[in-house]
């Protein structure tokens, strides 16, 4: 990590650099965006940095520290975009795109491998090649006859209870797990609304863990932060909206009091699917670990993980001696190599 002195040799205070925090978006996850924004340029180095507000509306308008601006000038008059979208076009490599196109450097990571991590199948794709243990999973398209090969899913390739889920969505938004048959349509079709192609997945009984990586960390590359086992308390059943962004709707143990070897693997497969991804700066991936047979299966990558007060990669850096500070230092560094 660059060190930055506050003047140079001859006493001249040296130049902040003027940091876009782009925010917001047409996704469903525009709140989560704004408080992931807000926290960042709360805790960003105010001897280093000056940072300004880039808001777009859920209708796509564009601002610039509160005045309405087109897209090319928000993105051509800031030396850096921290890019704090969250979901679809933020995520999914479309707002990537935009900025390359202006040549306006951003954290985190490019086109392909924004629109990959998006993906759940096709990374999954991905994943299975390299190893690892998926889901089994279908994918569903909006307006197909899709009856025949969704019975036989579900009755011969998998059993209840399945877990449906929009394709390219963040934040657990849109998934539900479904008991019975009788509520396996409905369910779909709420994925509809959200995406027009939808996961039915085999649901993994286990135990939730998710474990970032961070680029040039710890004097390597790229580095695994601690595991993080999260329990669902109150009624939910898994990591879903609610226990994400709501105090106390779950526990979040970092490092989480896992076997060593699991322990060691959840990293490996962090470190792994970051980097066959090509994922730059920053992630977080999510995993299941079933104690009966100690397999660890991976369900997504997340190639811009919340950074709201209540965000697991921020707790998972502080576990590591990293404060929201350092850590935003080494995203926006990553992006500048």
């Amino acid at each position: 990590m660059h060190e930055y002195p506050e003047a140079d040799i001859l006493g001249v205070p040296r130049k902040l650099l003027k940091i876009g925090v782009l925010m917001g978006g047409p996704s469903s996850e525009h709140e989560v965006s704004l408080a992931t924004g807000k926290n960042i340029i709360g805790n960003l180095d105010s001897t280093k940095y000056q940072p300004v507000a880039i808001k777009i509306s859920k209708k796509g308008q564009w601002s610039l520290g509160g005045q309405i601006v087109d897209m090319p000038a928000a993105l051509k008059s800031v030396d850096i975009v921290f890019n704090a979208l969250h979901g679809t076009f933020g995520e999914d490599g479309r707002v990537q795109a935009l900025m390359e196109y202006y040549n306006t450097p951003y954290t985190g990571s490019g086109i392909t491998a924004s629109a990959l991590a998006m993906d759940k199948l096709r990374s999954r794709e991905i994943f299975k090649l390299a190893g690892f243990c998926v889901p089994k999973t279908l994918k569903l398209k909006r307006g197909e006859n899709y009856e025949a090969r969704l019975n036989l899913f579900v009755n011969k390739v998998v059993k209840f209870p399945v877990v449906v889920k929009p394709c390219s969505n963040g934040s657990s938004v849109g998934v539900k797990i479904v008991d019975s048959p009788a509520d396996l349509e409905p369910a779909i079709q709420e994925g509809f609304k959200l995406d027009k192609k939808v996961l039915v997945e085999e649901y993994i009984k286990g135990r939730e863990l998710t474990c970032g990586v961070l680029d040039n960390f710890n004097n390597q590359p790229v580095a695994a932060l601690p595991v993080t086992e999260i329990t669902p308390v109150n009624g939910h059943r898994f990591f879903n909206y609610d226990s994400k962004y709501k105090d106390g709707q779950a526990k979040e143990i970092t490092p989480a009091f896992v076997d060593s070897v699991i322990y060691s693997k959840a990293q490996e497969i962090a470190l792994t699917a970051h980097q066959i991804l090509g994922c730059r700066g920053y992630s977080r991936t999510d995993m299941i670990w079933t104690p009966g047979n100690n397999d660890v299966y991976i369900l997504e990558v997340n190639t811009l993980p919340g950074l709201t007060p209540n965000s697991l990669l921020p707790k998972a850096a502080q576990s590591s001696g990293l404060s929201l500070a350092r850590l935003l230092d080494a995203i926006i560094e990553s992006s500048r190599d």
